[in-house]
C-alpha cells in the first residue's frame, strides 16, 4: 500500500490465512458468479428497446469491463496473492495483464464498492420494474432467486475473506 513499509504491511498480514487457494474453491466461486451474473441479465431481459435487451448487454459489458479490467489494476496488482491463486484466482489474470502496483488501491476501492452494489441492485430495480409492465411468475421467481443468490454471494466473499492473508489489509474485507 502506498505510504506504507513492507514490513508495516507484512505486519498486518493474517499469518494463517491460506498461501494458495484450492482449485476447486475458485473454479466453484467463478461458476457461482458466472451464473449469477447471468441470472440478473436474464431477469433484465424483458426490458428491451427496438427488441435488443440494451440493459442486459451493458450489465455485461459492463461486468466484463470493471471486474476483468479495471479492478484487476487497481485492486489486484497490489494484493498478497498477485500472481498467486486466490479465492477468484484473479491475482493470476491480473499478473497476466497489468505490473505489480501499477495500479491505484484507493481508486480500486472505491470502483470495487460501486461495482458490486450496481452488480447487484441494477438487476433487482430492473426485475422490478419488468414486473411492475408486465407481471410474470416466471419474472418474480427470477428476482427471488436472484436476491437469494445475491445473499450467498456475500456469504461466499466472507468465507474467503476468513481465509485471505488480506483479510486485515483489503478494503473490500468482510472479515476483519
Amino acid at each position: 500500500m502506498k505510504g506504507k513499509t513492507a514490513m508495516e504491511n507484512k505486519i498486518k498480514i493474517y499469518e494463517q490465512g491460506l498461501e494458495e487457494y484450492p482449485k476447486s474453491w475458485i473454479i466453484g466461486q467463478n461458476l457461482f458468479m458466472v451464473i449469477y451474473f447471468a441470472i440478473g441479465a436474464f431477469g433484465m431481459y424483458s426490458l428491451q428497446f427496438s427488441g435488443i435487451p440494451i440493459l442486459s448487454i451493458a450489465y455485461i459489458i459492463f461486468l466484463i469491463t470493471m471486474l476483468v479490467f479495471v479492478l484487476r489494476k487497481h485492486v489486484c496488482t497490489f494484493c498478497y496473492y498477485y500472481d498467486e491463486w486466490c479465492n477468484t484466482g484473479w491475482g493470476k489474470l491480473s499478473s497476466c495483464l497489468f505490473k505489480k502496483d501499477s495500479g491505484n488501491p484507493e481508486l480500486g476501492g472505491k470502483l470495487a464498492g460501486v461495482t458490486w452494489m450496481s452488480a447487484t441492485i441494477i438487476p433487482i430495480l430492473a426485475m422490478i420494474v419488468s414486473l411492475i409492465l408486465n407481471f410474470s411468475t416466471t419474472g418474480l421467481g427470477i428476482l427471488i432467486i436472484f436476491i437469494i443468490l445475491s445473499g450467498m454471494h456475500f456469504m461466499i466473499h466472507k468465507k474467503s475473506c476468513e481465509k485471505c492473508k488480506m483479510r486485515f489489509i483489503c478494503s473490500g474485507s468482510t472479515a476483519k
